[in-house]
């Protein structure tokens, strides 16, 4: 298989951008709000989607004790993304602040999909927390005894 992220995280992702992307064209406060969740976001995703996400992709191969095609480019973005998991959990914490504003000031509007947005992706960064980048960290260490 070669080293690329799984297809439903990539739906995810673009499905949460999408969302993301609606409520910054929404005016006033709810907009504004948006804007800054998306500013913090945008730089994080990419990272994921170059260092953790395709790495992720390989550990169904890892655990069924096939060869990974790609296996040396996946340890070389294993061992990148353990040099910025602290900063991308901290990165983490600055998105979830935004989101907290933004689904604040989604409330008082009664922009109801805004809050669902704001309740899901901070439940995608938990699951990324919990899930995610320990599997990056742990696809590293297998990588590294094969």
């Amino acid at each position: 298989m070669p080293l690329e992220i799984p297809e439903p995280t990539n739906e995810e992702h673009e499905e949460l951008h999408a969302q993301l992307a609606r409520a910054t064209k929404m005016s006033g406060k709810v907009g504004t709000a948006a804007k800054e969740v998306a500013a913090v976001l945008h730089p994080h995703f990419e990272k994921e989607n170059e260092l953790a996400l395709p790495v992720v992709g390989l550990a169904r191969e890892i655990a069924e004790s096939k060869v990974a095609a790609d296996s040396a480019k996946a340890l070389e973005r294993c061992d990148k993304f353990k040099l910025e998991y602290e900063k991308m959990l901290q990165e983490h914490t600055e998105i979830v602040k935004t989101l907290d504003k933004l689904e604040s000031v989604a409330r008082k509007a009664g922009k109801r999909s805004v809050v669902e947005f704001a309740e899901k992706l901070r439940t995608h960064a938990k699951i990324e927390e919990d899930l995610t980048y320990p599997a990056v960290l742990m696809v590293g260490k297998l990588l590294r005894q094969t």
